[in-house]
């Protein structure tokens, strides 16, 4: 899940060539591991496997297992791991690794192998739960692996074992003979933990704490499991995603419900060239889902010396998720919020502009001179979330959340959800973010006037709008200009009072308040409006009963209906 609760950690933790600084954390490492480039794999300092994913903030954690085993031969036919590593990006292009943070040492129980491990965020604390042999217990026919788990208060450490003990042993009622690769799944209301391998798997619920069973684990009923379990939730439906098989590829199975039944979909990943486990980490960040996996794709690799990488995960119309298309990396992205303020849009596939034509947003061969091909960018109630205002029709971008819809403006606001999709290709203009619908130009077409509809991310160029900044032309009012004596000395209010004017004829004396919790000012009826800075300059106008002022700075403004002029302070 993607987790909440810490101030950002992208500034904190953005990844340099050998140093990291945090004055938040009061962290600063210089030469810590390495920076490297977006590109699969991800890393070549080290052989890497079973990376789990964690979205937190801003940031991305890697939590990978290390493979330490030697060149390819007869003698070397082991896994030799000994600790996990932890590494971070912001963008999907630099990855700083802190090393090896966590080892088997941790766990005075356990004696050997660092194996799949999942990290989670909770209660203010990281937990981590990894698969490491247990030193004294262990059944016959087993090999003797346990579920332990550590707590941090930061991916980096120091990590120490939250229990003392292990959380999974052989002698946990229903365990399986493979106690390994165990994954955290929250569904808002229980925290699962899913684990198993040999053919056997198994899901348990935790308590609030995250450090105690709080049920007896039981069978996950899926017919083709291998091992390396990983759930995920996206439009309505469960997503069981899993190795199957040996060598194994990755296949999955959806259910509208976590207790099932479960459709088995089958493979999204195939068998992994000289390499023969599948281990897979499905997350969405930034507005993009991510397969995460690991290869044999580093020099010297092979089964037992496995590199991680990052392929991009699609879904088509029905929620169906399309086979896994392996690449050289994925696209870099910028994080930082957009600057309020004016834009001009174009389609990467086409280099034509959005403009609000008849209220359809179409793309049209761009002219600097056309105002409708204007937008001003305000940010929302939420990070990510903004509005889309049309300069010269000031309707606002509205798409709808019906496939193959037309994007539509409206008079009244709409907020939707921007993420950059490529640093050089623009951003995803998201109609309903968590239905992965947005605009796109029908059959990556590049005629002019083709209109933007609504569809779901497949990531080509037609669905990439670049924003770049513009500077919003002077607007003359609608009316006359303001004349002096008619802006009174002493009205400025503050929030929730009403605002003082000069009447002319039968205006009333009161026909707004400021409300400054909401950042808008509340006319008595819906009437033609401007608004205009102490210099007279048009701000803003149009017609009904609320005036948004969210994107002004603190200051003097004044708002004229017909001749009457009332002054307001904006907070």
């Amino acid at each position: 899940m993607e987790s909440k609760g810490l101030e950002s950690l992208t500034r904190r933790n953005r990844a340099v060539k050998g140093a990291v600084c945090s004055a938040i954390w009061g962290l600063c490492v210089a030469g810590l591991g390495s920076a490297s480039f977006a590109a699969n794999p991800l890393t070549t300092d080290f052989y890497s496997a079973d990376a789990a994913a964690l979205v937190h903030d801003d940031s991305l954690f890697i939590f990978a297992g290390h493979d330490e085993q030697g060149p390819q031969g007869n003698n070397n036919k082991s896994f030799i791991m000994n600790d996990w590593h932890v590494l971070v990006t912001d963008d999907m292009e630099h990855y700083h690794d802190y090393g090896a943070v966590l080892s088997v040492k941790t766990f005075k129980w356990a004696n050997a192998s660092a194996f799949a491990g999942h990290c989670e965020y909770r209660n203010g604390k990281f937990y981590w739960y990894v698969a490491v042999h247990h030193g004294t217990i262990k059944e016959n026919g087993s090999e003797g692996f346990a579920i332990g788990v550590a707590v941090a208060d930061h991916p980096s450490g120091p990590w120490k074992d939250a229990i003392g003990q292990a959380l999974i042993t052989d002698n946990t009622p229903n365990d399986v003979k493979l106690n390994i690769d165990p994954a955290i799944f929250y569904d808002g209301d229980d925290i699962w933990m899913y684990w198993g391998s040999w053919n056997a798997g198994r899901r348990v619920k935790l308590k609030e704490n995250m450090i105690e069973l709080a049920s007896t684990p039981e069978d996950i009923k899926i017919k083709d499991f291998f091992e390396a379990p990983w759930m995920h939730y996206f439009r309505g439906n469960y997503y069981f995603s899993y190795a199957s098989g040996y060598p194994s590829t990755t296949n999955y199975s959806m259910s509208p419900s976590l207790n099932g039944p479960w459709t088995q979909k089958g493979v999204i990943n195939d068998k992994m060239d000289n390499s023969e486990t599948n281990h897979q980490a499905i997350f969405k960040y930034l507005g993009h889902w991510y397969f995460m996996y690991h290869g044999a794709n580093s020099p010297g690799g092979w089964t037992y010396r496995r590199s991680v990488n990052i392929d991009y995960l699609y879904y088509d119309r029905d929620g169906n998720i399309q086979k896994i298309k392996h690449t050289n990396g994925v696209d870099p992205v910028n994080n930082a919020l957009i600057e309020d303020g004016g834009y001009r849009l174009t389609v990467s596939h086409s280099n034509l502009a959005l403009e609000d034509r008849d209220g359809i947003v179409v793309q049209q061969t761009a002219d600097e001179q056309n105002d409708a091909q204007l937008w001003v960018l305000a940010r929302g109630d939420s990070a990510r979330y903004y509005t889309l205002q049309n300069f010269k029709t000031k309707k606002y971008y509205c798409p709808s959340k019906t496939l193959l819809d037309t994007v539509s403006t409206k008079s009244t606001p709409c907020e939707i959800r921007i993420e950059n999709a490529s640093v050089q290709k623009g951003y995803f203009l998201f109609a309903d973010y968590d239905s992965d619908y947005l605009a796109d130009v029908l059959n990556v077409s590049k005629d002019v006037g083709m209109p933007l509809i609504t569809w779901v991310r497949t990531g080509t160029d037609n669905q990439k709008i670049k924003l770049v900044k513009a500077e919003l032309p002077k607007v003359e009012p609608p009316t006359d200009s303001i004349p002096n004596d008619s802006i009174p000395a002493d009205s400025g209010v503050g929030d929730k009072t009403g605002l003082e004017l000069s009447r002319v004829g039968t205006m009333p004396a009161r026909f707004a308040v400021y409300d400054g919790a909401a950042r808008v000012i509340r006319l008595d009826h819906e009437t033609r409006w401007t608004l205009l800075d102490v210099n007279g300059v048009v701000m803003d106008f149009g017609f009904g009963s609320d005036i948004r002022v969210k994107t002004l700075r603190p200051g003097m403004y004044f708002v004229r209906i017909s001749r009457a002029t009332a002054k307001v302070i904006v907070k």
